[in-house]
């Protein structure tokens, strides 16, 4: 085709995209860079400047998502991404990686050890026993003594956790990531929520979210009993919780990390660290959960550790979280609009993700706490 020969944007693209899956297979032949960089030139170098910017950014946008759909490991060419101002020039494209890098964060601890409750409307009623019966040793002939149960009732109400982004259509449309950009965001969204609940779950207030475990008085409570923690502490703790309780499957230690760490570093009077001493495992095979005197650790930063009169200490918990309950009304949902606000009118969409709930402790005596921990 002649220098002259004008092309349509249509055109252009199916150049772009033919340029695309070449480098793609040139990838795959394990080119080199200048290789598939002369793959690109050589598809587009009859294409004459016959586009606007906006459109040569269109050109650009379905090169890079035709590399991009080419897999996560595979190596883009590139070296400037631009239009030429003379005539009969084309796009050079810049070096570009489908391969998103993302923030990692804490996964939530609490969840899967409460008690996830249905809702079918914005509120439930929970019964509760408040305090329970007991027989009592009688005489013959003696009048029994009367032991009624107490019961009480718990209501959990919908609170509303909910993230938006706003975006222009161009971008959901060109994004060039390895991840459809909406479900990247529903996906972001989502590990955010399960974030967000897991702190309300341990320190809510109770007001427009759940309340957390941390807002309740626990009459099972000790302090620690020098100036620094040690195995003592962890021990007159785990027997601080009454003994119907610790012999459940579901209980489990919540502790700041940086509490973790002291953990680990205790020893004995040989110098030996008390965790290889038999109070029980904190390295382990990758994935496993460590426990301590035979219950899982469960890492929880929303904790304090700024407690106190110096502003340096913090709680340690160890109790049958199942006693936690979560009312799920709606869990996570989803939608995309274009329709929302002004959002049609400036070609834009919105991307809502969010759940309703609420969470709330049923009873506090299957729970003991530390204090003064530093």
């Amino acid at each position: 085709m002649g220098a002259t020969d004008k092309l349509t944007l249509s055109d252009v693209i199916a150049q772009a995209k033919k340029a695309a899956i070449e480098t793609q297979e040139a990838t795959a032949r394990g080119a080199s860079v200048a290789d598939k960089k002369a793959i690109f030139d050589d598809n587009m170098k009859d294409a004459p400047h016959n586009v606007n910017k906006k459109e040569a950014n269109k050109v650009i946008g379905e090169f890079l998502r035709g590399l991009a759909r080419g897999g996560a490991e595979m190596e883009t060419v590139t070296k400037d991404l631009g239009l030429s101002t003379g005539g009969g020039g084309y796009l050079t494209p810049l070096e570009f990686s489908s391969q998103l890098i993302e923030l990692v964060y804490k996964l939530p601890v609490i969840r899967p050890y409460a008690t996830r409750m249905p809702m079918s409307s914005d509120q439930l009623q929970v019964p509760l026993e408040s305090s329970t019966v007991s027989a009592n040793w009688t005489s013959e002939f003696a009048a029994a003594t009367q032991s009624d149960p107490v019961l009480g009732t718990l209501t959990l109400s919908v609170n509303n956790l909910i993230g938006i982004s706003r975006m222009s259509r161009q971008i959901l449309e060109d994004s060039a990531i390895s991840e459809d950009l909406v479900a990247f965001v529903m996906r972001k969204f989502a590990e955010s929520i399960g974030r967000s609940e897991d702190a309300a779950f341990m320190a809510g207030s109770g007001t427009g979210q759940p309340k957390g475990i941390r807002q309740y008085t626990f009459a099972n409570t000790t302090a620690q009993a020098g100036a620094s923690l040690v195995g003592d502490d962890l021990i007159d703790l785990y027997h601080t919780l009454p003994f119907q309780y610790r012999s459940r499957s579901d209980v489990a230690w919540l502790m700041h990390d940086s509490v973790v760490e002291k953990i680990r570093k205790l020893k004995d009077t040989t110098g030996r660290y008390l965790y290889e001493a038999g109070y029980g495992s904190v390295f382990v095979t990758e994935g496993m959960t460590p426990t301590l005197l035979g219950k899982p650790v469960l890492t929880q930063n929303d904790i304090p550790t700024n407690l106190g009169l110096g502003g340096d200490t913090t709680e340690v918990y160890l109790g049958s979280l199942s006693y936690y309950l979560i009312g799920d009304r709606q869990q996570i949902f989803s939608e995309v609009s274009t329709q929302e606000g002004t959002a049609f009118a400036r070609h834009m969409a919105a991307v809502k993700v969010g759940e309703r709930l609420d969470g709330q402790l049923s009873q506090t005596e299957p729970i003991a706490q530390l204090t003064g921990v530093k």
